[in-house]
């Protein structure tokens, strides 16, 4: 028998990509769906992540915003099941991409 399932496993993509890819650490993205984006002051996806690599930063006009810091995320997946419109996925790492990513 094998040991528990990993949060990254549970919600990790299981297509035919190659193993090395599957491997690769994985970080939360923001996609264009994000209420946020739209306008609608929406902040669930912040609550549970335990290291505080998402938070909402506010903007100009009363807007918030979510920032993803890569180099504090975990790719753990708890914000993926609390956002209401499916927002947000989990990607692998991208080495050249900045460190801080806003869904602006």
């Amino acid at each position: 028998m094998t040991g528990p399932l990993s949060r990254r496993a549970l919600f990790g993509r299981s297509d035919d990509r190659s193993e090395q890819s599957e491997l690769r650490p994985k970080v939360a993205v923001v996609a264009a769906g994000c209420l946020a984006v739209r306008g609608v002051t929406c902040v669930a996806c912040a609550d549970p992540c335990e290291p505080r690599a998402l938070r909402i930063r506010p903007m100009l006009g009363g807007r918030a915003m979510p920032m993803i810091d890569a180099a504090t995320c975990t790719g753990c997946g708890d914000c993926l099941a609390v956002c209401p419109v499916g927002a947000l996925s989990l990607q692998p790492v991208d080495p050249a991409a900045s460190e801080i990513k806003s869904c602006a």
